[in-house]
């Protein structure tokens, strides 16, 4: 028995839908430390099914399978999330280089020799196809505010440079702004950083997809929902994802998320191969 009342009615309540809860304490200290909701509800279509308007258990299933089943998941996405750290770095080391070279170039053949003022080398606006519109002024407020708070990468860096230089300035950029640096950008220096970023050639619209999918597992991950059992574009997610680094130059962030993930649910089946096949559906499928 816990010392929860609450517990106690919510532990009665999962049992007579069949669910076996061997350890009443575990029940109460999970729930407290991580959400009664955020474990029983985020993949009860998973473990439960709604026969004649009665929930029930789709087999003989307990609370530790479900939690087993919970830390799967904050696993693969932590996972996962290096992998699209690493790819971030990519990215802005691309979109760095190149924005120092092609903005070096705008300067010299744009200049007017009867002013102080130069062409300006991000675009005013860009219009997404889901039909947000990026604005040149929201970009560079955030570096503005960046050269004002931004962290030193070693000590004496301001000293030697006198400031913050585009490399630190994208560097201390999130992602989102980063990549609305990039949609701004020429198109020539936009193709120059997808054609180093890729391994095959990439569109814009394209990468307006590429980048959606790569978001939206972001934004899911970080508020720690559950994303097994999610998909999108009629596939799981994490299968998703995988095949989204599999299309980048540098194979680090894939190989490193496959060899990791891999492994981490070999482990999973070996204690539950029950769950084989359909974890087979969400990673296996991806060499195929």
């Amino acid at each position: 028995m816990t010392n929860n009342p609450f517990s106690e009615i919510r532990i009665a309540f999962w049992r007579d839908l069949g669910l076996i809860i061997n350890d009443e304490k575990l029940f109460d200290q999970v729930a407290t430390n991580y959400g009664y909701h955020e474990i029983m509800y985020q993949n009860i279509d998973h473990f439960f099914v709604d026969d004649d308007d009665y929930i029930k258990t789709r087999r003989k299933t307990t609370f530790e399978e479900i939690y087993d089943f919970y830390r799967l998941d904050q696993h693969l996405k932590n996972v996962m999330m290096i992998s699209l750290q690493l790819f971030e770095q990519s990215f802005k080391v691309a979109l760095a280089e190149t924005a120092l070279i092609e903005n070096g170039k705008n300067f010299v053949k744009n200049i007017n020799p009867r002013t102080i003022h130069k062409k300006q080398f991000l675009n005013e606006k860009y219009q997404l196809k889901d039909g947000r519109v990026i604005h040149r002024g929201d970009v560079k407020a955030r570096i503005r505010h960046i050269k004002q708070n931004y962290l030193e990468p070693y000590e004496g860096y301001t000293e030697v440079h006198g400031g913050a230089g585009i490399g630190l300035i994208i560097k201390e950029m999130s992602f989102g702004v980063a990549t609305n640096y990039f949609f701004l950008m020429p198109t020539k220096a936009k193709k120059i950083v997808l054609a180093r970023v890729f391994k095959e050639k990439m569109t814009l619209r394209q990468f307006e997809e590429w980048l959606g999918i790569i978001r939206y597992f972001q934004r899911r991950a970080a508020h720690n929902f559950s994303l097994l059992i999610i998909k999108e574009k009629r596939q799981f997610l994490y299968k998703l994802i995988l095949n989204s680094l599999k299309q980048l130059a540098n194979q680090e962030p894939y190989e490193l998320a496959e060899k990791r993930s891999d492994k981490i649910v070999q482990d999973y089946v070996t204690k539950y191969p029950v769950e084989k096949d359909f974890l087979n559906k969400v990673f296996m499928e991806k060499k195929n």
